[in-house]
């Protein structure tokens, strides 16, 4: 009892001496950079937040603010958060609050409103730009350095929820690098912060008041805040925003690289101390020292954890710029520099046309056929694709746990070319002699190409 009273008078003493932590002075200078975006959707379909309003405390709030949108009309109001990015009338927000919109409404802190036009989506960050049309006393935000964000940092998210008008809560950083699985370029900032519909297109800053992050989704079983909020990290929405004002779309980058993950497998066979980095099964881009067989572990100075990371960094390289890519070749590490090319459309998958042509690869546990022209017009691979069709893969294989599936085009064992089924008798018959238990196998999916290290099977009958 003694112990737990005076540990009682500690924390008193504590909390008695210590100045209470407030952040009114940053909060009063954010907050007239901080807005709310409406916009009039005519097909009169109601937005998720607005029913969850209905019988609720606010719906009578709701249709005294928004009376041209309340609950009984015939077009509905989305509502979400947003804030000035530069001096110039330019506001960002997530693309989904202004889907399919030309024209949306600004209120600004003070309660005034402004007209603005969409003039840019980027619909796999969910990033949106618009520009108001009249752009005076605007405050921008200052752009922080999202990279520096450490976990257990102190931030502030400021927003819209419900359509209340800006609404400050504070929290902390969970976690970084989060790839919630909603676009090719995940990589959000997640936060305690109390984040809530119409949320969305928020800033998020740090105590500094700098801009950190884009509230963009919550986890939430219930609809509202239960802790776990993601925004897109400041650095990829700049680069986001930066393209959308210069272009009025998202030119991303790209390596001109072919790469695929690097296995314990792959990894032990390439001599690297631990499975990492990108290999690199193809080179296309002519304006670089990368050499197939290359294994990608830094790009620009940052660290290549997995094969996924690469082409995130990639993105939102400027097109035409010189990056500097940390490889490792035959052991050694060295500096390649290498322009960005820019990313196009990725090409269709290959669909398979039956044959009566195939063959069976024993070893691996696949059938395939030779790319006859007519084989080539049916499953549309292109003439520059050279190798052996697979056409069939035994469920029971390592081929078939690696992945390949029938589709896939095999266009080197070993690093050997195959393009006929002599070739593939060639190389069975040298493999045996070998004694060999494994292969290294080229495979080119749509136009993509990576490697897998396959273990022989027998192939099912």
């Amino acid at each position: 009892m003694r112990l737990l009273m005076f540990l009682g008078l500690m924390l008193a003493s504590v909390s008695a001496n210590a100045e209470p932590v407030s952040y009114a002075d940053t909060v009063e200078k954010l907050l007239p950079s901080v807005v709310s975006v409406s916009a009039v959707k005519a097909d009169g379909e109601t937005p998720d937040m607005v029913k969850a309003l209905r019988g609720s405390p606010f719906e009578q709030f709701f249709n005294e603010h928004y009376r041209d949108g309340s609950f009984d009309a015939q077009k509905s109001i989305l509502l979400g958060s947003g804030f000035v990015y530069d001096d110039k009338g330019h506001i960002l927000t997530s693309a989904h609050v202004v889907e399919a919109l030309d024209n949306v409404r600004v209120t600004l802190n003070d309660g005034s409103v402004i007209s603005a036009k969409v003039a840019g989506r980027d619909a796999k960050t969910d990033i949106a730009l618009l520009k108001a049309d009249n752009p005076q006393d605007l405050k921008p935000v200052k752009i922080g350095d999202s990279d520096k964000v450490r976990i257990g940092d102190a931030v502030l998210a400021i927003g819209n929820p419900f359509g209340l008008g800006n609404t400050v809560t504070s929290g902390i950083v969970s976690a970084r690098s989060r790839d919630i699985q909603v676009g090719p370029y995940d990589d959000f900032i997640q936060t305690d912060a109390a984040i809530n519909r119409g949320n969305s297109g928020g800033p998020l800053f740090n105590v500094k008041g700098e801009l950190v992050g884009v509230n963009t989704a919550i986890f939430s079983p219930s609809g509202g805040s239960v802790g776990i909020a993601f925004a897109a990290p400041s650095k990829m929405v700049k680069a986001i925003a930066d393209s959308l004002i210069k272009d009025g779309a998202v030119r991303r980058g790209r390596l001109g690289l072919k790469v695929q993950s690097v296995s314990p497998e792959l990894a032990k066979t390439l001599k690297l101390p631990k499975a990492y980095g990108a290999y690199v099964s193809e080179v296309e881009n002519p304006k670089t020292t990368v050499k197939k067989g290359d294994v990608v572990v830094s790009f620009n100075g940052r660290e290549v954890p997995s094969m996924r990371d690469l082409p995130k960094m990639a993105a939102f390289a400027p097109v035409g710029s010189t990056a500097r890519l940390g490889i490792v070749r035959n052991g050694q590490k060295l500096t390649a520099p290498i322009v960005m090319m820019e990313l196009k459309d990725a090409p269709k998958p290959v669909r398979l046309a039956e044959t009566e042509d195939s063959f069976p690869i024993p070893l691996l546990g696949v059938a395939g056929t030779e790319l006859t022209p007519e084989i080539r017009q049916k499953n549309g691979i292109s003439k520059s694709v050279s190798g052996i069709l697979v056409t069939k893969v035994a469920p029971q294989s390592d081929a078939a746990h690696k992945g390949i599936k029938a589709g896939d085009v095999i266009v080197e064992l070993d690093k050997k070319p195959v393009k006929s089924a002599d070739a593939v008798a060639q190389w069975a018959a040298e493999t045996a002699e070998m004694g060999l238990d494994t292969v290294f196998v080229l495979i080119d999916r749509g136009g993509e190409r990576f490697f897998v290290v396959v273990k022989f099977t027998a192939a099912e009958d």
